[in-house]
């Protein structure tokens, strides 16, 4: 659905604050600003994730298969996996803004 939308990895890494993105309910760190990018979809999104914190989680709802993204230590539903060919690991973390919080570096 957003394969045709270019990311321009430049401006990408411009006029966004440096830190941690922080489980919003634990604190449990999540994702790297250096790994969020901007993917065109309103979302927050990442391409990768910090340690194991992230954990995945197979759904079959509403006809279709889709990989839930849950914070390892206290299961808050951070959104979901998908394919995406435009970043270096293939994948997009999509992201729900309310699951998460910026720790800006100091």
């Amino acid at each position: 659905m957003f394969q045709n939308r270019r990311i321009d990895w430049a401006k990408n890494q411009q006029n966004q604050d440096e830190g941690v993105y922080l489980c919003s309910r634990c604190g449990t760190p999540l994702f790297s600003s250096a790994q969020k990018f901007d993917s065109k979809t309103g979302f927050p999104s990442f391409w990768g994730h910090l340690e194991q914190n992230v954990q995945q989680h197979l759904l079959d709802t509403y006809g279709r298969e889709r990989i839930q993204l849950l914070c390892h230590q206290c299961g808050l539903h951070l959104g979901h996996l998908f394919q995406d060919e435009r970043t270096p690991t293939h994948v997009r973390y999509c992201i729900n803004a309310d699951s998460i919080r910026l720790q800006k570096e100091a």
